[in-house]
């Protein structure tokens, strides 16, 4: 299964489930090694960078992903 294919099926689950399956496995990186964290968040961000240079992602201006954030919460 491709780190994808979760992705998919984990946004396909209810809201509830969400929250627990991202708080278990952000409970899970409690125990990764601080500098495994810090490798991983950067290779994050330049895949992020390398998407966003080639226009495979959409942006959004701050203020309405906070509203979107804040209504998807309500």
């Amino acid at each position: 299964m491709t780190m994808r294919n979760v992705e998919s099926a984990a946004m396909k689950l209810p809201t509830a489930r969400r929250a627990r399956l991202a708080a278990s496995l952000l409970a899970s990186l409690d125990q990764a090694d601080e500098s495994e964290i810090d490798h991983a968040w950067a290779q994050e961000a330049d895949r992020r960078l390398r998407r966003h240079g080639r226009a495979k992602s959409k942006t959004i201006p701050a203020a309405i992903a906070i509203a979107k954030a804040r209504e998807a919460l309500r």
